[in-house]
């Protein structure tokens, strides 16, 4: 199907069969991540360590209203931690984003041109962070019931799978992250949420780069070749 679907891809490369194999390995290994936040939750809930709603009926309207805003709710923690690990580009503290791209993120970057599979293609260190940070912190400062907290796991995972397919349609048309792939110093959160325009990181095309970073050529992709080494370039 992949010639009928080409006008729909919004880059109309498709990667090699190797990325393919690369990103359901490490996707997978992403998702045993994710799997070892939920039991961590599980355990915590247990032990009373993590205070909790304990029925649906204790506060069904309250359940409602978080369960019903997770997609909104995760955003800026997935922001926070996407913009960390990539190079902070300033001289006021130590540069530790480019260590973090350079160490864990870039692992994600690899796949330049992003499937499903991409979504989820972490480093374990992003893929743990990625699933625990919104799921533990919203679950401790709003006593949440633990089905609230564990959908934010699920919803961290289909997102991301869903952000990455390439396709206008039949997929989900993200041309937001794709611009991020294709030039990675821009739009780390989503576009439903606009951190990025309200923290002067949002580009609509390459040309913008400019406008958030000036003249730099250590930016977009050129800039961060020497610590990717994505697959069509290969």
């Amino acid at each position: 199907m992949k010639e009928v679907l080409r006008p729909f891809k919004m880059n109309p490369k498709y990667p090699p069969l190797r990325q393919l194999q690369h990103d359901a390995l490490h996707t997978t290994l992403a998702t045993l991540c994710g799997s070892g936040v939920e039991i961590l939750l599980c355990r915590l809930w247990a032990t009373g360590m993590l205070p909790m709603q304990e029925t649906l009926a204790e506060a069904p309207l309250w359940t409602l209203l978080w369960a019903a805003t997770i997609v909104h709710w995760r955003i800026p923690h997935f922001y926070l931690m996407h913009r960390g690990m990539h190079p902070w580009r300033t001289t006021r503290v130590p540069d530790f984003g480019k260590f973090l791209y350079r160490h864990v993120h870039a692992q994600h970057h690899k796949s330049y041109l992003p499937t499903a599979f991409s979504g989820t293609n972490m480093h374990p260190v992003e893929a743990t962070l990625y699933y625990l940070m919104p799921s533990l912190f919203m679950a401790y400062l709003c006593r949440l019931h633990p089905a609230v907290a564990l959908g934010c796991i699920f919803d961290c995972a289909v997102g991301a799978w869903l952000g990455h397919d390439g396709f206008r349609w039949p997929g989900a048309g993200d041309f937001f992250h794709q611009l991020h792939h294709e030039h990675f110093d821009c739009n780390y959160g989503a576009q439903h949420i606009p951190i990025d325009k309200w923290l002067g990181t949002y580009c609509g095309s390459k040309a913008d780069l400019k406008k958030v970073w000036g003249t730099s050529s250590s930016v977009g992709r050129e800039g961060n070749m020497e610590c990717t080494q994505v697959w069509d370039c290969k």
